[in-house]
């Protein structure tokens, strides 16, 4: 996901899902695969700091896509939160594949965010 739309767009009607290390914003798609975009606030530190935490995110999606996962349905925003520094990576995947059951087993998307 790259336009600001898209974001914009999560940002206003998706479902937030929140994790120690990241925020999840999600919306169903259909008729195309769902987009998955990454963002981190200067909250989090400097550039260092910040292209870590993409990075770390970045390949917890790497990884989930090579394992020969089903297509994705949902548009996902990830935002960055301070935790991801102190997380255990796998700690990190496994929020990611809670992230995605929830998804799959959520049939009510109004607004009201989810807490973990």
């Amino acid at each position: 996901m790259k336009a600001r739309k898209d974001y914009v767009r999560l940002s206003r009607a998706g479902k937030r899902f929140f994790f120690e290390g990241f925020i999840a914003q999600a919306l169903p798609v259909e008729n195309r695969l769902g987009l998955i975009g990454i963002t981190v606030t200067k909250k989090l530190g400097g550039s260092v700091q910040r292209h870590r935490a993409k990075r770390r995110l970045r390949e917890t999606v790497r990884l989930w896509n090579k394992e020969g996962s089903a297509p994705l349905t949902f548009d996902i925003v990830l935002v960055a939160r301070t935790k991801i520094f102190d997380l255990d990576f796998n700690r990190l995947r496994s929020q990611w594949t809670t992230l995605l059951a929830q998804l799959t087993n959520n049939q009510d998307w109004n607004h009201e965010a989810t807490r973990h």
